[in-house]
């Protein structure tokens, strides 16, 4: 059983949700009284945007009794779905309850003012939030769930409908036979016009395939789409990395297409990183400073920000390559270089 709920995380993490709802479904049929698979089963409806037919699933969960770790998030989960819904009055008495198990969560008092606000209760909604986000600007709590606070706060007046019709975008994905070479290529030929502001992306590929791929063009070509995918998350211009709990929030919601995994870029990335130093170091150097700095500037943890990875995996990518190579960040980044390793022409 144990096992088999672990791969059911394993495909999640990689992206194959319908996958991996399938062995969490009949594990369930197995053992329906255990609390973490029927959260499981809600976490997985909800990242497909199925929420209401999460809802149960989310309240068998925490009748039954769920460690915090996972209690946390389906009181999160649960909240938000209700308030959506134009249930505030249920969505209140979840997040008052959640208060009191978890007073020193302060996520908990931001979600549940917005409950408030729905009940026209405007001056305790205002009271609870003045007080939590005048003293949690650097609070994990806040910002692990900084981007569902953002978005729903603008939106406290829209009914559920509206926020799906917002959520649900048309973006569609058409995968070609191109190589990834092409793909790059094509993608990514007018990134050195204004750097990694520019919004560079290429055609959807899993480019972290290619890491070790014996062609060394293919393996460049995936390498340059990856320090490129991070360098447009490092200034903000995109996020191609967004973790799967927050999709819904990011207005191009298409949950049925794939999207890139940072859990399997950053398991490749360490598996193969020693054999990318050498063949790639410019390429190496920026990765290795994005990752750094993009963490240290969101001021939370990669394991708290993606809830959906395993947390061993960050441990293993600071303690074997982020740390021991964080002195390249003193060393000079020639652009210029970037640009010449990754095969990206040069715009004069």
């Amino acid at each position: 059983m144990e096992n088999d709920l672990s791969r059911a995380l394993e495909l999640r993490r990689k992206g194959r949700l319908i996958e991996s709802n399938q062995v969490i479904m009949e594990l369930l049929l197995l053992d329906s009284h255990n609390a973490s698979l029927h959260y499981q089963r809600a976490v997985g409806l909800d990242i497909l945007g199925q929420e209401i037919e999460s809802i149960p699933y989310y309240v068998k969960a925490i009748e039954l009794g769920l460690p915090n770790n996972e209690l946390e998030y389906a009181f999160v989960g649960l909240g938000t779905i209700y308030r959506s819904h134009g249930r505030f009055l249920e969505s209140k008495a979840l997040f008052e309850l959640s208060i009191s198990v978890f007073p020193g969560k302060e996520q908990m008092k931001v979600f549940y003012a917005m409950a408030l606000y729905n009940l026209g209760e405007y001056r305790k909604a205002m009271e609870f939030l003045i007080d939590v986000l005048s003293w949690t600007t650097t609070n994990q709590d806040i910002l692990k769930h900084y981007r569902a606070i953002s978005y729903l706060g603008h939106r406290l007046d829209s009914s559920s409908d509206e926020i799906v019709q917002l959520t649900k975008g048309s973006k569609k994905i058409n995968q070609s036979e191109k190589s990834i070479v092409k793909k790059v290529s094509e993608g990514l030929k007018n990134v050195s016009i204004g750097g990694f502001h520019t919004c560079e992306a290429s055609e959807f590929d899993d480019y972290y395939l290619y890491f070790n791929n014996p062609d060394f063009d293919t393996r460049k070509s995936s390498l340059a789409e990856f320090t490129v995918m991070l360098g447009n998350w490092h200034s903000k211009c995109s996020f191609p990395f967004t973790p799967q709990h927050d999709r819904k929030y990011d207005g191009y919601f298409a949950p049925y297409e794939p999207s890139h995994e940072l859990n399997n870029y950053v398991e490749a990335f360490v598996l193969h990183h020693e054999q990318i130093k050498q063949d790639f170091p410019i390429m190496f150097k920026y990765i290795v400073r994005f990752l750094l700095e993009i963490e240290e500037e969101y001021q939370i943890p990669y394991e708290l920000k993606f809830p959906e990875v395993n947390g061993g995996l960050f441990s293993i990518l600071r303690k074997d390559v982020l740390i021991p190579n964080r002195y390249l960040l003193n060393k000079d980044k020639d652009f210029n270089m970037f640009l010449k390793e990754a095969g990206i022409p040069e715009i004069y």
